[in-house]
């Protein structure tokens, strides 16, 4: 075999060495990026789908967790949701980032576990939802940590707080469905539930 075929073999090799990498690299951005427009058209089932799939080549991502997280999140799975954004929070110290990106990062990831914590304990209301609600407050903390200028954070840390300050319900399932009503029917109802932000999901360039 002459040096010049020896070459051309070399180079096609390489060439498509570069092209598998380029596919599996753009090829997950493109699944991202049609994950989080199924999530910004309100498809959260569709959305939900895509991600889980992402998750079968990228088992490891904290940003495919987050967003997976979201969209259970948004589906009334918020037991589900919990379990995948821990996935997310615990995933982040291992990513390669610079302080500023890192700290964006931790407090959308810490605040959306903070939420979606708060959302099971409001379902739950019994002495399981003292736990939850303290998980809550940690984390909207680590969220405030991460950004101390969140103001969204600091009000459902207030909030959240106020919730472990009360003792257990003990009231029946009607006395609670009726004060929920009368709740609704205030004018400042809005300070009653915590601050839930319209959270983008985040994109990743692998």
């Amino acid at each position: 075999m002459s040096r010049r075929v020896r070459l051309f073999i070399g180079v096609s090799i390489s060439l498509v060495l570069l092209l598998t990498i380029a596919f599996l690299i753009w090829g997950n951005t493109w699944r991202m990026a049609m994950a989080n427009r199924d999530y910004d058209k309100a498809d959260y089932d569709r959305a939900q789908e895509r991600y889980e799939d992402l998750l079968i080549d990228l088992p490891n991502s904290p940003y495919v967790f987050n967003n997976l997280g979201l969209s259970l999140l948004k589906n009334d799975q918020s037991d589900k949701a919990i379990k995948n954004l821990k996935e997310a929070t615990g995933g982040l110290e291992g990513l390669k980032l610079g302080k500023s990106r890192k700290n964006k990062l931790k407090n959308e990831f810490y605040y959306n576990m903070g939420c979606a914590l708060y959302d099971a304990a409001e379902k739950i209301q019994d002495q399981q939802s003292q736990v939850y609600y303290q998980d809550a407050l940690d984390s909207f903390k680590r969220a405030i940590e991460a950004d101390p200028k969140d103001l969204d954070a600091k009000y459902n840390y207030e909030l959240t707080l106020l919730k472990l300050q009360q003792p257990p319900s003990d009231k029946s399932q009607e006395q609670k469905e009726n004060e929920a009503q009368n709740i609704m029917n205030m004018n400042d109802a809005q300070y009653f539930v915590p601050q839930i932000k319209d959270e983008e999901p985040v994109v990743k360039d692998w």
